[in-house]
């Protein structure tokens, strides 16, 4: 049975590589925001790297390898005045697998309600926001792969206008002993399209391939590519290097991005008695769109 659902798994691809290229026509674009500090530090190139509660979003299989409660906090400075905050917790329960719950919600500033009559404003202010809510569980299948599901549900209000819809990611996660190589797999935002007043649009689905390494046992280097089901394919390089096992340097580049180009970031990490505490920063250049910060506290026990 493991076997036949890892290659019904592997045969998605094919799937989504025989789309077209239809950019703007998809909705819930917040669902393509990466939400942690770290990884974004190395160009998100960590599809098979995310083994804390990072793998929320990055690949659901990456839980399995949680030893016991993991936390992430992050905060994003977006664009235009717009934020965005991410919580993610995944708990290992012993002889079932790992549980996991995220939270994100993207926001605007208050903005003025404007008419035809009226272009200065009405006196009346409205807000731009999108929520999602995720469940995933992941398990072991064998000493060396890891499956993860997740499901999500997610809304969005805009002013007076509400959508709101059910999707879903599958993730797998496939690790060697040679120089501590993984190989994953991720099909995400999977599923109905989202009805907007008389309109309907599709979720932005994407398949994703990862795979990372350590040349050196201070030195990881992951590479991932993508395959959108609206645009051409894009690719990521990053690296990250541990100074001590406390500090990290990160930096990456991603390729095919219309905006998006190089980014850069920090990280610290300690042992607090039986806490182990993580704090990461990363820049990320957007061109004309200038740039993004992320900030990101992680918290296992």
């Amino acid at each position: 049975m493991k076997r036949y659902l890892l290659f019904a798994i592997l045969m998605i691809p094919g799937i989504l590589f025989s789309q077209y290229e239809r950019p703007g026509t998809t909705l819930g674009q917040s669902l393509r925001i990466g939400p942690h500090a770290g990884a974004c530090g190395m160009a998100e190139a960590y599809l098979s790297i995310a083994d804390d509660a990072s793998a929320l979003y990055y690949n659901p299989a990456g839980l399995s390898l949680i030893e016991g409660i993991d936390m992430i906090a992050t905060h994003i400075s977006w664009f235009a005045g717009i934020n965005y905050e991410f919580l993610g917790v995944a708990q290992r329960l012993q002889g079932w697998g790992t549980l996991g719950f995220s939270f994100t919600i993207l926001h605007t500033d208050a903005m003025d309600v404007t008419t035809p009559l009226l272009p200065e404003g009405t006196g009346e202010k409205f807000y731009c926001t999108d929520y999602t809510m995720g469940l995933s569980f992941s398990r072991s299948l064998t000493d060396m792969a890891s499956l993860g599901l997740t499901i999500r549900f997610i809304k969005m209000d805009w002013w007076t206008y509400s959508v709101n819809a059910l999707c879903g990611d599958i993730g797998t996660l496939f690790r060697t002993n040679f120089m501590n190589t993984r190989f994953g797999m991720k099909i995400s935002n999977f599923g109905p399209n989202l009805e907007f007043i008389t309109e309907s649009s599709p979720l932005p689905t994407t398949f994703t391939f990862g795979v990372s390494t350590q040349p050196l046992e201070n030195l990881t280097v992951g590479f991932v590519f993508d395959k959108p089901t609206d645009s051409k394919e894009k690719a990521s390089l990053g690296l990250e290097y541990m100074i001590l096992d406390m500090f990290a340097i990160r930096g990456g580049h991603k390729f095919g991005y219309d905006e998006e180009s190089w980014s850069a970031g920090v990280g610290f990490e300690k042992e607090i008695g039986t806490i182990h505490l993580k704090l990461d920063y990363s820049y990320s250049e957007f061109g004309y769109l200038n740039k993004a910060e992320r900030l990101s506290l992680g918290i296992a026990f």
